[in-house]
């Protein structure tokens, strides 16, 4: 990725807007690779302490399930469900470009919180 061209920014967005996507620090419980999928993706399970254990399936494949397993990412946890391959995904882990990933996929490196945030907790 690093000789492509940076995207353009967004559209400049009101804070209320911001203030409606609900982001939230998660534990991944697991980290398994999804079958038959477009892309080389994981299904990774979600610990969002007392809010529960939220699915989603993301093109995080080049990370390693044991560097996933354990540590928290950010969560955005109310998009509604999305179907992907067989799967539904009920959150979007976040993330920036992997800088192996192939041409025509999206693999992403997530982005961590520290590992002493509890599971849940909004981010802001």
């Amino acid at each position: 990725m690093s000789g492509d061209a940076v995207p353009p920014r967004r559209p400049e967005l009101s804070f209320a807007g911001f203030e409606s996507v609900d982001m939230r620090a998660g534990r991944v419980v697991s980290a398994e690779m999804a079958i038959g999928t477009r892309a080389p993706s994981r299904i990774i399970s979600i610990d969002l302490g007392p809010l529960g254990i939220v699915q989603s399936v993301g093109q995080l494949a080049l990370v390693p399930e044991a560097e996933l397993v354990g540590r928290n990412v950010v969560v955005c946890i109310n998009l509604g469900p999305r179907k992907i391959g067989r799967y539904v995904s009920e959150a979007l882990v976040l993330g920036v470009p992997h800088p192996d990933s192939p041409e025509g996929q999206a693999q992403a490196t997530p982005l961590y919180v520290d590992g002493s945030a509890e599971a849940g907790s909004q981010v802001f």
